[in-house]
């Protein structure tokens, strides 16, 4: 079966990439063919990104259907694969979708300092590229939403979404081969891990967690427990890098990209 990966800017989706090919995925990255057109052109990522936006409301979509009529050719003929994709879980319907979920603070980190991308993506400072990565989601959520009619951020659309703010590549991607077995089982049908250290406690006593699942608010990009504390008190004694949640809330006092509602 294939696994399309996509996730926030900075989330590792590559670096996951990289241990899933040591375990016998081929990898097609449609990122690294969109950076290497950006510095055909001699452009940013984000230079290009906007000159791409511009194009498409003058009805030209040359780039994105170059880019998607592979990835769904693909698809349709070849399996073991991972996309590592932005829209690959659209054009590629019967793969495990999953969505790689970051803080933002950590993932400009992980930007600003990636050499790899340093000759397409450069930044005076840590806090300039955090800034970069929101205009940039800002653009591609609505550009996804011209073009495709669809919400990318509504967590809805993957099975497995999952956090990688505290937990390696390899933790990561051990662990969606995991739920990958669980969902061809049909033991679900979507699920969300956070790791348990960026889990808050509140004040308030709470309930118990249900089948094992965490109840979380999302306030202003945090995670605050709900139900089942005992529960999350324990992954986190035991070193567990990921417990399955379910978000009962969201309050943000700044626009949100991401819909964890039916999550």
């Amino acid at each position: 079966m294939n696994i399309t990966i996509t996730g926030n800017l900075g989330s590792g989706k590559s670096s996951i990439g990289k241990i899933l090919k040591e375990k016998g995925y081929e990898i097609v990255s449609t990122g690294n063919i969109f950076r290497q057109l950006a510095m055909d052109k001699g452009l940013s990522v984000e230079e290009f990104n906007k000159q791409v936006n511009e194009a498409t409301r003058n009805g030209d979509r040359s780039v994105d259907k170059m880019i998607d009529d592979t990835t769904a050719k693909i698809g349709r003929e070849r399996d073991n694969i991972m996309f590592d994709s932005r829209l690959a879980w659209h054009f590629v319907p019967d793969s495990f979708k999953v969505f790689v979920i970051t803080d933002i603070n950590e993932a400009s980190r992980r930007v600003f300092n990636d050499s790899v991308r340093a000759n397409s993506e450069s930044y005076e400072s840590q806090e300039a590229c955090k800034k970069a990565l929101i205009h940039r989601q800002e653009m591609e959520s609505v550009r996804f939403k011209e073009i495709y009619n669809i919400d990318y951020y509504d967590m809805s659309n993957y099975n497995l979404v999952i956090e990688s703010t505290n937990a390696a590549p390899a933790e990561i991607a051990e662990e969606i081969l995991t739920r990958l077995e669980e969902y061809q089982q049909g033991r679900f049908e979507k699920m969300m891990e956070l790791n348990p250290s960026s889990i808050h406690p509140t004040m308030k006593e709470t309930g118990e967690a249900i089948e094992g699942i965490v109840s979380v608010n999302e306030v202003d990009g945090g995670w605050f427990v709900f139900n089942g504390a005992a529960t999350l008190e324990d992954a986190q004694k035991t070193g567990s890098k990921f417990v399955p949640v379910k978000v009962v809330g969201s309050h943000n006092t700044e626009k949100s990209f991401m819909n964890f509602s039916n999550m």
